[in-house]
């Protein structure tokens, strides 16, 4: 309301400098109409005077004031009421003016004794009306010119203050539009944020619940239910590749049968996907929509998970409420197929270790040297049957007994000291004598050499007989 108020004000002030600076802008174009052309002589000669910005336009008939009209803009019209017994009356023009100009000033003269006619001038929408031969001509113009000037400056001020109104309006609209617009980019951005937050927060969960589990099953189980807890998926399966055949084995999933997938990709084709493929409703193949479990099904992902450049498995998601995965959502999928490339690798690379480690220990086991994997401190890990039968130990007692405790109690100072050098990585040569548990010693040359067994550092100690 104070806007309203100030624009108001504003649009005054700017309306009154304009007519003071009397431009010619500001010219007040009048058209008077009489058929007495003494009288429009007069008008011509003192409305002018009276005020310069007055320029006058004289029309001595009803058709050619209805010409002029037409033809030309004014600001005001000044009528008499009687212009001849074969033309129209001031009312009947007033009444004609009104119906396609509602607001331009028109005063009408009357005769001296022609109330009735004023009274029905006014209710046809007259702004004034004037006697003649009441006062002098000079009077009477004096009059007519005030009054002509009144009604123009009014009608402009409330022409300036309405335009300024529809400007406000046409502003308030405009920026309520830019505040809706922004409001509404504010809400779908505070979405997106919110869907990158928890789609973060999904991958942390996950990652933190992928390293505490080692099973490969469980594990793709637990991906598969983090994936379908998007907002544009809600069913889906992982299935593993058979890296030399291609052959698809469904190892988990939500309402997605082994079937799904080969209708897609085919059954040999598995290994062609190297990258994510998201189809649309409008994109979903006919043959598809002919199984009936999946008629209903709107948009589809289909993401590989590649270990060495090799696709080893693929996250198969559909969703029945999204035209399409959103972006989100696909970004989202990606960086899970990353996770569960990583946890396979890791657990690939963990099998291969284990397998290297039991074919070393077989090999250790084959040895007819003694062998024993300690810890830094000297405690069984591993001991070697050869171990076992010339100590005279089974091997189930021999884990976590010390290296020391098969030497003299002179000598331990001395192992200890070769425990530390071997810990720092030298490579150590022994000659000491090793007692069984029947007393008697094993003339032996010992080597211990650090290196690493199950993920720890440990100590190899190969010990041969003289």
């Amino acid at each position: 309301m104070i806007i309203i108020t100030i624009n108001q004000e504003k649009c005054i002030i700017e309306q009154e400098e304009l007519f003071e600076k009397g431009g010619e802008e500001m010219k007040i174009r009048v058209l008077v109409i009489d058929d007495d052309e003494d009288l429009l002589f007069l008008a011509g000669k003192f409305l002018t005077r009276e005020d310069e910005r007055i320029q006058l336009v004289s029309a001595t008939t009803d058709q050619e004031a209805l010409r002029l009209i037409e033809e030309e803009e004014f600001d005001a019209i000044v009528c008499d009421h009687f212009l001849g017994h074969d033309s129209m009356t001031g009312l009947e023009l007033l009444e004609w003016v009104r119906e396609f100009n509602p607001h331009i000033p028109f005063i009408i003269f009357t005769g001296r004794s022609q109330e009735a006619v004023a009274i029905r001038a006014l209710n046809l929408g007259a702004d004034y009306y004037l006697k003649k031969g009441t006062e002098e001509f000079r009077e009477l113009f004096s009059q007519l010119a005030t009054r002509i000037v009144t009604e123009v400056e009014a009608r402009r001020q409330e022409e300036a203050l309405e335009t300024a109104l529809n400007e406000l309006e046409k502003r308030v609209e405009e920026r309520t539009a830019e505040l809706t617009k922004a409001n509404e980019q504010l809400a779908k951005e505070i979405e997106e944020r919110k869907k990158v937050e928890d789609s973060l927060l999904l991958q942390r969960d996950l990652g933190n619940t992928l390293c505490k589990t080692e099973n490969m099953i469980d594990a793709l189980d637990r991906i598969l239910k983090a994936a379908v807890q998007l907002d544009g998926v809600d069913t889906g399966g992982i299935f593993l590749v058979d890296d030399k055949t291609g052959k698809l084995d469904l190892s988990t999933s939500q309402g997605i049968s082994a079937q799904f997938l080969k209708s897609i990709l085919g059954e040999e084709k598995s290994l062609d996907v190297t990258d994510p493929m998201y189809v649309s409703r409008k994109d979903i193949d006919d043959s598809l929509r002919k199984l009936s479990d999946y008629e209903d099904l709107t948009a589809i992902a289909i993401v590989p998970v590649i270990i060495e450049g090799k696709t080893a498995a693929i996250l198969s998601l559909g969703s029945h409420s999204h035209d399409e995965i959103p972006v989100t959502d696909r970004h989202t999928l990606e960086a899970i197929a990353i996770q569960v490339g990583a946890y396979m690798a890791r657990a690939k690379a963990q099998q291969a270790i284990i397998q290297s480690q039991s074919e070393m220990i077989g090999v250790f086991d084959s040895l007819q040297d003694i062998f024993f994997i300690i810890d830094g401190e000297g405690y069984m890990l591993h001991a070697n049957h050869t171990a076992s039968s010339r100590l005279g130990i089974h091997e189930d007692n021999l884990n976590g007994m010390n290296i020391k405790d098969f030497y003299d109690e002179e000598v331990r100072d001395r192992i200890n000291d070769v425990l530390r050098d071997a810990n720092e990585g030298n490579v150590i040569k022994l000659e000491v004598p090793l007692k069984s548990t029947e007393g008697s010693n094993i003339q032996a040359n010992t080597r211990i050499a650090r290196g690493s067994y199950s993920g720890q550092d440990v100590l190899f100690v190969v010990i041969r007989e003289k």
